[in-house]
């Protein structure tokens, strides 16, 4: 006699049920919250690996202070935890200890920023990395000695440099349409002067690795400053192509644009640069062309015409360049989307959409047509030897697709199609053998008789192909417009076999060709990968019951 089911047994077997497919949707979830969350981070947050991008630091006045998360002092795995509790305090204390000692030997402007945590613990990490093991098993007089003794002006001059997060101006170069290269400043001379806003810039020639123009600023009051500069220039004004900016950021992601004027017209940046990194970076600022619209990588912001200017004197140009705070959560979203924004600029990638959504609808439209044309004449047509075609067209699942690469490809070759679409969607409208056998098996499911009073209707084999079979098919059409789409979005080799153009990329392609000119620019591969993924994962949500009811009624297991 069967044991009844309690309430509490059946309500504890939903709660583990529920339990397991939460689990699994999350396990499986990983890779797309890997790949969204790597999308969102700059360089610098790629080692050592953390799942969430970090958040910006609201940066009101600059210069400061800070330590990048890989900056910060770790326990070494060779040093136990009661040793890391004990000492790392209070070697840090003795290390800002030495940096007031050395204050006199550095920079004037180095000594209001020494009493820093950040200043003692950046040290402190360096000094880690080449620590003795044995150094954290001493007393805390002598483990704080040895940190103590190699601490010097040169490894506080080195430490303050990465940790000092300032925005600073140093060289500025002109390129003309002729390749001609123009460096209108001179290495210890900085141009830029202030306009508007609570900005004070400061020249640094000693203390830093670089020389530079520093833009002390603060917030508090207005929300942008304006530095402008005058600048000789010899070439002509409408050979001019290319602004270089030479600029170390504050990691604030506040925006930055430019505006020139020259012969009596003004030029704006119709696109933001950010104050993002905190190392020294080229910012460039192209004038509109028809390079905006190639298919070139494009590595500037764009310069609009944007009206007439008062500034005529000849033989020079005037810039200004406008910064302006990142309130709330701007900065976060500048920072969390700048590599989309980099994605969809730098490549034509419209171009690739477009061609991969050509791509995606013959493909459908192709097996849809071809597939189901054929699979009706195996499953609703007598003919002679049909079953042993039929049999032939299973067999070609069998062959792998290395083995009829090349010779597929010499017979598009032979035909002219290399270097064009055809190749990749002419094939389809002649079916594909595993369709082909979905649809055969579903079509036999359909009872004759709806095919029977067809035929005394007077309708004929199209007939009831189009108005019989096809509507009572639809959800094994979906099944297969969904695999189609998804084969031919992700599909690869085959563009990489028959193309040459980039403008016939498909999107696919076009994200492999940017991997190669941003080689090491994992976060630009994932914002363009999730770019990519995006409309799969829709269309399959979208589709997802159509999709389920297909292969289900078709007898396919999963």
């Amino acid at each position: 006699m069967m044991r009844r089911i309690g309430k509490p047994e059946r309500v504890a077997r939903r709660l583990f049920l529920h339990a397991a497919l939460i689990g699994g949707s999350l396990l499986f979830a990983v890779p797309f919250i890997w790949l969204g969350s790597t999308s969102a981070k700059v360089a610098d947050e790629m080692y050592p690996p953390r799942w969430l991008p970090q958040i910006p630091p609201r940066v009101v006045q600059s210069p400061y202070i800070q330590l990048r998360v890989n900056e910060q002092a770790e326990k070494p795995s060779r040093v136990t935890d009661a040793n890391w509790t004990r000492l790392s305090e209070p070697i840090q204390t003795a290390i800002g200890m030495r940096l007031a000692e050395l204050s006199p030997s550095l920079p004037e402007f180095f000594r209001c920023y020494l009493g820093e945590p950040a200043m003692s613990e950046g040290i402190f990490a360096r000094l880690l990395k080449r620590m003795p093991d044995e150094v954290f098993d001493k007393p805390t007089a002598e483990a704080g000695a040895w940190f103590v003794k190699n601490v010097d002006a040169d490894l506080a001059s080195e430490v303050f440099d990465a940790v000092y997060r300032r925005v600073a101006f140093s060289d500025i170069v002109f390129q003309g349409w002729d390749v001609r290269i123009e460096q209108p400043t001179d290495t210890e001379k900085f141009p830029w002067k202030t306009v508007s806003g609570d900005v004070e810039l400061i020249t640094r020639t000693e203390g830093l690795r670089r020389s530079a123009q520093e833009a002390k600023y603060s917030f508090e009051k207005q929300d942008l400053f304006v530095v402008g500069a005058v600048l000789p220039l010899d070439m002509q004004p409408g050979n001019l192509k290319k602004i270089v900016v030479s600029s170390h950021a504050d990691r604030s992601w506040h925006e930055l644009r430019l505006t020139v004027e020259m012969a009596g017209k003004m030029y704006k940046s119709a696109q933001a640069g950010f104050l993002g990194s905190d190392r020294w970076q080229d910012i460039t600022w192209q004038f509109r062309s028809d390079d905006d619209t190639s298919i070139k990588m494009k590595t500037w912001l764009r310069l609009d015409e944007a009206g007439t200017s008062s500034f005529h004197e000849p033989g020079k140009l005037k810039l200004t360049l406008e910064c302006r705070q990142a309130k709330g959560l701007k900065a976060a979203y500048n920072k969390y989307a700048n590599n989309y924004r980099d994605a969809l600029r730098m490549v034509p990638l419209w171009m690739y959409v477009k061609n991969s959504l050509f791509l995606v609808v013959l493909n459908i439209a192709g097996q849809l047509l071809g597939s189901s044309l054929v699979a009706f004449s195996f499953a609703r047509l007598r003919w002679p030897a049909r079953d042993f075609c039929f049999m032939l067209v299973l067999a070609t699942l069998m062959i792998p697709a290395q083995v009829t690469m090349i010779p597929v490809f010499l017979i598009f070759k032979s035909l002219g199609w290399y270097n064009t679409l055809k190749p990749l969607w002419v094939g389809s409208f002649f079916g594909s053998a595993f369709y082909i056998f979905l649809l055969r098996q579903f079509m036999k499911g359909i009872p004759a008789d709806l095919e029977d009073s067809a035929k005394i209707d007077g309708c004929g084999y199209l007939g009831i192909y189009a108005w019989i079979i096809v509507p009572l098919i639809k959800p094994a059409l979906a099944a297969i417009a969904i695999f189609t789409f998804m084969g031919t979005w992700n599909d690869f080799m085959g563009p990489l076999i028959y193309l040459n153009d980039q403008r016939l990329y498909p999107l696919s392609l076009g994200l492999f060709a940017l991997q190669v000119f941003q080689l090491g620019n994992y976060g630009l591969m994932m914002a363009a990968s999730v770019l990519m993924t995006v409309p799969v994962i829709v269309l399959f949500f979208a589709a997802q019951r159509h999709f389920i009811q297909g292969v289900t009624l078709t007898g396919i297991k999963g």
